[in-house]
């Protein structure tokens, strides 16, 4: 199934954000409460600088999309496109995680190395209940199977008993 460069694009960029907020998220220096008030003052900043930056032009979007639909019709792939491809989605997945990077350097709940022991402990933690449970299931399992075992072992009496009272009821019939 062909995808359009925009949803390559934007899944690369979902994909991006993801992974470079885990990694904002544990490798933040400090708290993003922190982060943030050291990044206010340079805030105003970049709004001047991008207020200058000139308007992209929008007249070659629709050629390109044109171009893009009339590739897609033939339903065939050049080199040069499968070239452009890989670049969008990997300007994508950069993107992303570059945007996913900062927003978890600025939304971290507490420095990256806390992150990182919590999470190590919490680890611990699920493997040490996990081997618990499972030796409790073990447990049961054995239970269960010395009660099946018996109740066989019963069973063979019973039909061992009533075999031998059919075989002495037909004998003294006989």
């Amino acid at each position: 199934m062909e995808h359009s460069w925009t949803t390559v694009y934007k899944n690369a960029l979902c994909a991006g954000a993801f992974v470079g907020g885990t990694l904002g998220l544990l490798f933040a220096p400090r708290p993003g409460v922190e982060t943030r008030r050291l990044l206010q003052g340079k805030a105003e900043l970049a709004r001047k600088m991008s207020a200058r930056l000139p308007a992209l032009r929008a007249g070659g979007i629709d050629d390109e999309e044109r171009r893009a639909r009339k590739l897609a019709s033939l339903h065939f792939t050049t080199r040069k496109e499968v070239s452009m491809q890989n670049k969008i989605l990997t300007m994508g997945f950069v993107t992303g995680a570059i945007i996913g990077g900062v927003v978890g350097l600025l939304y971290a709940p507490r420095a990256g190395r806390d992150t990182r022991d919590y999470l190590k402990s919490k680890a611990e933690y699920t493997a040490e209940e996990a081997k618990v449970f499972a030796g409790h299931a073990k447990e049961l399992a054995l239970e269960k199977a010395r009660q099946a075992r018996a109740a066989a072992a019963a069973a063979t009496r019973a039909a061992e008993r009533h075999e031998a009272e059919a075989q002495a009821a037909e004998e003294s019939q006989g």
